[in-house]
């Protein structure tokens, strides 16, 4: 800094000996006070930027945090219970700056697994393969799940959920997750879920989104659209074919199949679909909600962001995609024109997934650079694991398959028990467990009539109160025995054609009348036939 002084003087002088006229520059006092000057304000310039720079790079520091928001991993919003910076309305709090903690970044504080979590199983959107994951993790956890109360695979889709959607939880052991079809609704969510819950989702491209829906509900044979692609020939009147299927909802408002139906799993207002101004507001508030939503089209990514944000181990998230078709118009595309007609027609589901895909590879971004490495490793596994199991589950297969730690994973073991969770579905076991336990805890209940029939013949019993002063049945006499019938003298082989000790001539097959042996060595009783090496019962 003294040499910067020493230059910046030397140059003031040097600019005063090229003949400026001013005599004040020409005394030497004012040349020395005016480098003195410029010294120190160039000094604490630099010294304030100094502040910033560290090995070349710049850091953020006390000079500037007043000014910049700390960064905040999604994780420590939601998963620590912490009061989230909403007003009623859903609108970010005026001091959020204020409100939000600065803590360390979920990859790097996991101490423990997070179990206690909330799947909106959005419909067409994937959701089923996830589904079976999360299944999976709760099954091996002996965790209790939010079931569907019936033999539906819903809580309450597609109304809000109520009470009586599910059945009740176990004596003495809250709900630990929910991973069921049903309409988020944040407020019934918190009451029937842990403080530290967090929230997950996935979302689907539109168009894609709208192509399998019109396949998997027959929208095409519903609508009546002949057309090789029914999509386009639905999109051509969209709103006239779609308000014959409108499927009434709670308060008569109607939802549909083809029109935000992403945004009506999420919990949009259907009468507010159409104001872009509240969509964006309520997209606001699920992205302060959900700790993360997950994109179809980068399963695969999604799935090891969701792995370091809770905790979980590679073995937690190895899948087999489920619920996939192929159908002649999957891989057709939209002409520029038809394709704004469907952002028109479906608007919220546009602006839902495009912000939840911007904010995924945000977060992405802030994963580091080994990310990428561990997406390239998951899906080796995955595929390995996969063809291992194919091949086990078929040929019954009782070799196990051992894949070693990696910074990534511990050690863990692929065997064919675990073949066999991989590849099922599990809704059916997980209510009867439930409901098995139910009834172990003193529940009063009858077993359901649309589960299969209870493990052990004890859980068959139904559950009755004792009865009170009932007179006890008369004992019902015991039946006399029957006489035994006198054996038979037994005789030898008769020929072919020849009379028996009752003087019936019998050939072989034939029947005789007195129930004794025919020529056949066969005994029979009066009307019955016999055959060669049988022996027919009296009864």
């Amino acid at each position: 800094m003294a040499a910067l002084r020493r230059n910046i003087s030397t140059s003031v002088n040097s600019v005063s000996k090229r003949g400026e006229t001013n005599p004040k520059q020409q005394h030497p006092f004012y040349s020395k006070a005016a480098a003195a000057v410029l010294g120190v304000m160039l000094g604490a310039v630099m010294t304030y930027f100094s502040l910033y720079v560290d090995m070349g790079g710049f850091q953020i520091t006390a000079g500037r945090r007043a000014y910049a928001l700390p960064r905040v991993s999604p994780m420590s919003d939601r998963a620590t219970g912490t009061t989230r910076p909403a007003n009623s309305s859903g609108e970010l709090a005026e001091g959020i700056a204020a409100t939000l903690p600065g803590v360390p970044h979920p990859q790097m504080s996991c101490s423990a697994e997070r179990i206690h979590f909330a799947f909106v199983k959005v419909h067409k959107a994937g959701s089923t393969t996830p589904y079976t994951i999360f299944q999976r993790f709760g099954l091996k956890r002996h965790l209790q799940f939010v079931l569907p109360s019936n033999e539906r695979v819903d809580v309450g889709w597609p109304y809000l959920m109520k009470k009586e959607d599910y059945l009740q939880p176990i004596p003495g052991r809250p709900f630990d997750l929910l991973v069921d079809h049903t309409v988020y609704n944040r407020e019934i969510f918190r009451n029937l879920l842990p403080n530290n819950t967090v929230y997950l989702a996935i979302v689907r491209e539109p168009y894609s989104h709208l192509k399998s829906v019109v396949n998997w509900y027959g929208v095409a044979r519903k609508y009546g659209l002949q057309n090789d692609d029914p999509v386009e020939a639905l999109l051509k009147h969209p709103e006239e074919l779609d308000r014959q299927w409108l499927v009434p909802s709670e308060h008569k408002q109607p939802f549909s199949w083809t029109r935000n139906f992403m945004s009506y799993d999420l919990g949009l207002p259907i009468a507010l679909t159409d104001d872009e101004m509240f969509i964006q507001k309520y997209i606001a508030q699920l992205d302060r909600d959900f700790l993360l939503v997950m994109v179809l089209e980068y399963f695969d990514e999604s799935l090891v962001l969701l792995k370091r944000y809770m905790c979980w181990q590679l073995s937690d998230i190895l899948y087999k995609v489920q619920n996939s078709r192929e159908y002649g118009y999957k891989k057709d595309d939209l002409s520029p024109e038809m394709k704004e007609i469907h952002r028109n027609w479906s608007m919220a589901d546009y602006l839902i997934y495009e912000h939840f895909n911007k904010t995924l590879w945000e977060k992405i971004a802030n994963e580091g650079e080994d990310f990428f490495d561990e997406v390239t490793r998951f899906k080796q596994i995955n595929q390995m694991t996969t063809r291992f199991c194919d091949v086990t589950v078929v040929s019954n297969d009782t070799t196990d398959k051992r894949f070693g730690t990696t910074r990534w994973n511990n050690e863990f073991v692929i065997d064919s028990t675990f073949c066999g969770v991989l590849n099922s579905r599990h809704l059916v076991a997980l209510k009867t467990i439930h409901v098995t336990e139910l009834r172990k805890n003193g529940v009063n209940m009858l077993w359901p009539e649309w589960l299969p029939p209870p493990p052990s013949k004890s859980a068959d019993k139904k559950p009755t109160k004792p009865l009170q002063n009932q007179p006890v049945p008369a004992k019902q006499p015991v039946p006399a025995k029957q006489p035994v019938p006198a054996k038979q003298p037994v005789k030898t082989k008769q020929p072919s054609g020849q009379t028996t000790s009752s003087g019936q001539t019998t050939s072989p097959g034939q029947t005789t009348s007195s129930g004794q042996t025919s020529s056949s060595g066969q005994t029979t009783s009066p009307g019955q036939t016999t055959s060669p090496g049988q022996t027919t019962n009296y009864g």
